[in-house]
């Protein structure tokens, strides 16, 4: 039996991943994956610069606004949303800038345990201080990480550091294309700020406006542009204060996605730019 093979296009914010993925997927007779954290929820379109309808041109798109802003959406949970995904659709191509998100699908993870809801919801209503006390042999000081370890332990009596000593277990057999669209990174930064700005135009105050009036947890509100927003509308930053933190924290944001595609995803196609000569490659092989 034939392999399934699936194309994974990877790379920082802005880099132009999402065109890519539409262009493959239409000349393969395939359909867009979403592997992107932000991207995932329901309630945030224009700052996580999810596809439009025009964007997608007529080609399917999977995975997109299907989390409400009070879920906490974990690796595990894309995992087990998406690989059923690619199993029953035809010619998958994977985009997103989640590292986690694709190095888990492509390098495999760590098997932990589900955990009972029950105990995460109990963790997640610990103060903080709390959890830090509880969480044995943890060197990790993200609060969600260290809530991911506590549920751990004490949904199995191990401590996290255990299964990160098993082996990776690869969540699909299939074999991957893996594309790693880095950009000049002048060229990658401007784009990073014009980005937001035309976020701005598109009504993006008022989308984080109506995030805030829902009171929401999770991922939802680390999302790039949502902090920033959200102070200059509880009246903590100028209008230009907030221009310039959400674009110093995008162009942060690129620079932390290179440096992790960088050293943990070996990449088949390393390139600059989205073009046509990528596409062949892409759609030939």
């Amino acid at each position: 039996m034939t392999r399934q093979r699936i194309i994974v296009i990877a790379g920082p914010t802005a880099s132009g991943k999402s065109g890519l993925a539409v262009q493959t997927a239409a000349a393969i007779d395939g359909t867009v994956v979403n592997a992107d954290a932000t991207q995932v929820y329901r309630d945030l379109t224009i700052v996580s610069a999810r596809p439009t309808p025009a964007d997608m041109m007529g080609v399917p798109h999977v995975l997109y606004g299907y989390v409400d802003a009070y879920t906490q959406n974990t690796v595990q949970d894309w995992l087990r949303d998406v690989i059923p995904v690619l199993q029953n659709t035809p010619n998958p191509v994977v985009v997103g800038g989640t590292g986690l998100y694709i190095g888990a699908l492509v390098n495999g993870m760590h098997a932990i345990p589900d955990i009972d809801p029950a105990i995460r919801a109990q963790v997640r209503a610990l103060p903080l201080d709390d959890i830090r006390r509880q969480v044995p042999d943890c060197r990790f000081t993200d609060p969600q990480r260290l809530q991911r370890a506590l549920e751990v332990y004490l949904g199995t009596g191990k401590p996290l550091s255990y299964f990160y000593e098993q082996p990776k277990v690869k969540p699909i057999d299939a074999d991957f294309t893996v594309v790693f669209l880095n950009p000049d990174r002048q060229t990658l930064y401007t784009r990073c700020d014009t980005r937001f700005r035309q976020m701005i135009e598109q009504g993006a105050l008022d989308e984080v406006r109506a995030l805030m009036t829902l009171h929401p947890i999770g991922g939802v509100l680390k999302a790039i542009g949502v902090p920033e927003i959200a102070a200059y509308l509880r009246g903590k930053t100028t209008y230009d204060e907030m221009i310039t933190a959400a674009t110093t924290a995008t162009r942060h944001y690129a620079k932390r996605q290179i440096t992790w595609f960088r050293h943990q995803l070996t990449a088949d196609i390393i390139t600059t730019a989205a073009d046509a000569d990528t596409l062949h490659r892409l759609t030939n092989t």
